[in-house]
């Protein structure tokens, strides 16, 4: 994206009575659509269909992102995910690294001691699937791709991202031309639905 863009995320200059008449759009597309989690400080959350929702924290606008650092980033997908794989082969190597990790996280060891408890039994899987999400954010000051997570748990990412990237998309086509932005130039998302034929893929094998 141009140096214009940028420059126009400068939301100080946005008086707060416009601000306010978008949040709002933004609160009844996302109770709509289902950009929904639960509330855990309401009882009944999660127990009670439709009870207990609040909308899923978001970014009003989308976050301006050069596009030749966002072709970088789906560029070595593909490698990271093939590295995750082989890492995932190699019982040692992965127990050694995580051997630190095991003794502070709970959640990482118990995945450890299931994973151990697989190879003592030899229970070998000839079909693998990875779903994996990659965090990224741009230095300031060499303004390098740098990875900040890359995430094998957290698939319902893939949903959720899909349905922010429609709410801004939503934004923009209402207010872009206040806001100087067009909606067109927000990357397609397609990843809820890549996750679902993976995983349906996967059943098939």
């Amino acid at each position: 994206m141009s140096q214009h863009i940028y420059g126009i995320f400068d939301y100080h200059r946005l008086h707060q009575q416009f601000l306010h008449t978008i949040a709002y759009d933004a609160l009844v597309w996302t109770s709509l659509h289902g950009l929904l989690v639960g509330d855990k400080s309401v009882q009944r959350s999660g127990s009670v269909p439709g009870v207990g929702l609040v909308h899923a924290p978001v970014a009003l606008f989308p976050t301006p992102f050069p596009e030749n650092h966002w072709r970088e980033a789906c560029e070595l997908a593909p490698i990271f995910n093939e590295l995750v794989d082989r890492v995932s082969l190699d019982a040692t190597f992965l127990h050694d690294s995580l051997s630190r990790t095991k003794k502070a996280d709970e959640f990482t060891s118990r995945l450890l001691d299931i994973h151990s408890m697989m190879i003592q039994i030899n229970k070998k899987e000839e079909i693998r699937l990875g779903l994996h999400r990659s965090d990224y954010m741009l230095d300031e000051k060499t303004k390098s791709l740098l990875q900040v997570e890359l995430n094998t748990i957290a698939s319902s990412f893939a949903s959720l991202s899909n349905l922010v990237t429609e709410l801004h998309r939503y934004i923009l086509s209402c207010h872009g031309k206040l806001l100087e932005l067009d909606s067109k130039r927000i990357p397609a998302n397609d990843a809820v639905n890549q996750y679902a034929d993976a995983l349906a893929k996967a059943w098939r094998l």
